[in-house]
Formats: C-alpha cells, structure tokens, sequence
C-alpha cells in the first residue's frame, strides 16, 4: 500500500545489502552534519574562549543527554511502532503511533525545560564539575534545556520519516540546520562575545530550524501524517505499546548515560586539562562513530518493517549484512583515526598536553571499534522486532564496567585508567546481545507483539 507522496522506502523488498547501505548514506551524512554542531561548537569555543571553555562545554554534555533521554526513548519507541505498522501496510496505527508520540514528545519537552531549572547546579556539583568552569558549564547547559522542545520537534519528526524509509530529508535539514549552526556560532561567540552560552543558543536555533523542515515534510509528503491541530491527541492503545518499547530504550539510554556522568565525575578529578582532553576526544570518536549509529540505525528500520511483514528470513537476513558493513567499516576507519588521532584532536586545541591525552583516549576506543559497531546492530535488531527487555540487560552490562572500573583503575593507572573501562563495556554488553540471538527467543517476542 502507497503511504506516502515520495521518498518513503518499503524494505521488505529487495536485497537487504544493498537496502541497508542506501538507507545508512544519508543518516550518516545527517549524523555527519549533526556532529558539526558538538565540532564546530569545541572548535570555537576551544580556539576563541580557551581550554576552560571547551572543558565547560564538555562537562555539561552528560546532564543534557540526562535530560533528554526520556525524548529520545519515545522517539524511538514511536519509530518502532510506525515502521512495523508501515511494514504491515497498517494506515490507522501509523497516524495514532504519529499523533501520540508528537503530544508525548512536546510534553516530555515542556517538562525538561522547568524541572532542569532547579537540577542544573545540583547535577554538576554531583558530578564534581572543577570550580573554574562551573558556571559556564551551567550557563552553556541552562541554555540548551531552554530549548528543549526544538530538539523534541526535531528528534519526533526525523524518527517518522526515517521509520518510513526517508532518510534523505532529515540530511537535508540537518544540512540547512549545521551552515546556519556555523554562521551563528561565529556571531554569538565571536563577534558579540555570549561566551559557552552563544555556542549554546547556536545549536538550539539551528535544531528548530531543522525540526520546522522536517516536520514541514512530513505534513506535506505523508497523507496518514497529515492531522490538523485538533486532531493531535493521545491515544491509550498506542500509548502503550510506544512506552513499551521506548520506556525500555529509554533505560538503556539512562545507563548509558549515567555512566557516563559517573566517567565524568571520575574525569572531573584530574582538573580542567583532562576535562578538555576527554571533551576533544569524545568530539574525534563522534566523527568516525556516526556512520556506525547509521549502519545500526538502518538494520533496525529494515528490521522493524519485515518483522511488520511477518518475513523472519528477510529480518535475519538484514542482520548478517548489518554485521558485515559494521566491521568493514569499522576495521577500516579504527585504523584510520588510530594513526591521524593527533592530526584530527589539533581542530579543537593548539594545547600540546590536551592534544596527547585526547590522541590516547581516541586510540584506545578506536582499537575496539569493531565491537561497538556489532553491538549498535544487536541493539537495533533486538529492539526494533520488539525484544527489548535484552537491550536493558546490555546497557546494565555497561554501567557496571563504565560506574565501576574508572574509579578502580584510575586508582592504580591514574587517569589513563579510566579510558579501559567503556571498552570493556562494549565487550560486555555485546556478548548479552549474541547470547539473547544464538537462544532464539527473539523469535517468540517477534511473532507475538508484531
């Protein structure tokens, strides 16, 4: 059944390989453009305001993924139930899964952005934010919840298109979105000197702008999404199947990212120097991660529409070529960003004892690229034919090894100990992932809730 005007993508046909990659091209290029908005910001700000800024910027990163991880989940618990009933040929479920997930989202949104004002000190104190960037890191992350409901616009719309097959005008707006995002940066920061928090209103205008296109093409090229503004509403039975897959991501999400805060505050110690470093490094990572995201993301859309689909084999046919351009990717590129690291860390700091900390983190996570790359698959295949609870359990995995082992192997190693412990992670997390795939029970949850 036709759904929509254009560049929607039914994936229960064709050549999964071949599906996956043209999928995966443009999400990469979006997660690209994306990434310019964190590299343009640490460039800046790290060249124009100094090391202290960029280790501000850095520390404030983890509250804000805090912040928004509830978004996130819904977004993608909404995609799972749109690209199932997409791949189902389901019109009716596509519009109420769409209309929930935007109030939901627009809430979730509105709620960030009060309760964020009283958190903010509290959660960087937690962290053991140093003292000499603890306001800019709240002013930078003040800002960014202000805006909030931009990336919830952003964030809800691009996870219809993509769940539909179109990833090509969530690029196109994230294109738009990252030149704007520049050209502001440069004013903000620069020319009228805001400081961390021009960097900050720079990437929540760029973001609204980006959700206003994407949701534009929605209305326009999807006719089950085309509601007017009374007809945006909850519905019960919807409701409940998005908070049943998106509650569980958002979890995942929330261990991740509380170990991440607890790396952070572990990293706090070391003083502003390491901050940075650690911030430049996470910058770098992102570069050559964003095509894993993609490959990830896209075998989870693919999966998603052939569980839809009822088509078992296609759905395990997605994972094998999934798995196959993750590592070929990855081999490659892990060995790419392992020789240039130093070269790639001198765009966001001319400090000599920044550049070699970052170099170290960088080629140590890049080493076990690989891994993670197979695990981003895993966790979008188990997710996307709805066997979440698995995804929990990995995610739990890496908050044990990220909570625990940076205290402990800082305390023997110093601070080059903590950059083992997410590596381990990765390991940890991903061998769940194959023991829940090789029991077959992933099978059961299919059938069963699609």
């Amino acid at each position: 059944m036709k759904l929509t005007k254009s560049k929607a993508k039914d994936m229960t046909t064709g050549k999964p390989m071949r599906l996956i990659l043209a999928f995966a091209l443009p999400l990469f290029l979006g997660d690209l453009f994306q990434m310019f908005y964190n590299l343009v910001d640490a460039a800046i700000v790290g060249r124009v305001l100094g090391p202290e800024a960029l280790a501000a910027v850095g520390a404030a990163a983890p509250g804000y993924s805090m912040f928004t991880m509830v978004i996130s989940g819904f977004a993608n618990g909404a995609s799972v139930v749109v690209a199932q009933a997409f791949g189902s040929g389901d019109e009716e479920n596509m519009r109420k899964a769409y209309s929930t997930s935007m109030m939901v989202l627009m809430i979730s949104g509105a709620a960030v952005t009060v309760l964020s004002t009283f958190l903010i000190r509290p959660l960087l104190l937690l962290l053991h934010t140093p003292g000499n960037v603890l306001e800019a890191s709240r002013s930078y992350l003040q800002w960014m919840c202000i805006g909030v409901l931009a990336t919830c616009l952003y964030n809800g719309t691009a996870s219809i298109l993509r769940s539909v097959g179109d990833s090509a005008t969530p690029l196109i707006a994230l294109i738009l979105a990252s030149i704007l995002n520049i050209i502001l940066d440069l004013v903000f920061v620069r020319g009228l000197g805001f400081g961390v928090s021009g960097a900050a209103i720079a990437t929540i205008l760029s973001q609204l702008v980006s959700g206003c296109v994407c949701f534009y093409f929605v209305y326009r090229n999807i006719p089950a999404f085309r509601l007017r503004l009374k007809e945006y509403r909850i519905y019960g039975d919807t409701l409940r199947e998005v908070i049943r897959v998106g509650v569980p991501a958002a979890l995942s999400m929330a261990v991740v990212i509380f170990s991440v805060m607890l790396i952070q505050r572990a990293v706090n110690a070391y003083g502003s120097t390491v901050v940075a470093a650690y911030t430049a490094a996470g910058r770098a990572e992102n570069i050559y991660l964003c095509l894993s995201y993609s490959i990830g993301m896209a075998t989870g859309i693919f999966t998603a529409q052939n569980a839809g689909a009822r088509k078992t084999d296609r759905v395990l046919a997605g994972l094998r070529a999934g798995i196959r351009i993750t590592l070929l990717y990855h081999i490659l590129m892990g060995g790419v960003f392992f020789a240039m690291a130093p070269h790639i860390i001198k765009l966001f700091t001319e400090s000599a004892e920044v550049i070699r900390i970052s170099t170290q983190i960088v080629r140590i996570s890049a080493s076990f690229a690989p891994v993670l790359g197979v695990l981003f698959v895993f966790q979008n295949f188990l997710r996307n034919v709805s066997d979440v609870f698995p995804t929990v359990l990995m995610s739990t995995a890496e908050i044990v090894c990220r909570g625990f082992l940076p205290f402990q192997l800082s305390g023997r190693f110093g601070y080059n100990g903590i950059w083992w412990a997410t590596p381990v992670g990765w390991t940890l997390s991903l061998l769940i992932g194959i023991a829940r795939y090789r029991s077959g029970k992933w099978k059961t949850v299919m059938q069963r809730k699609t």
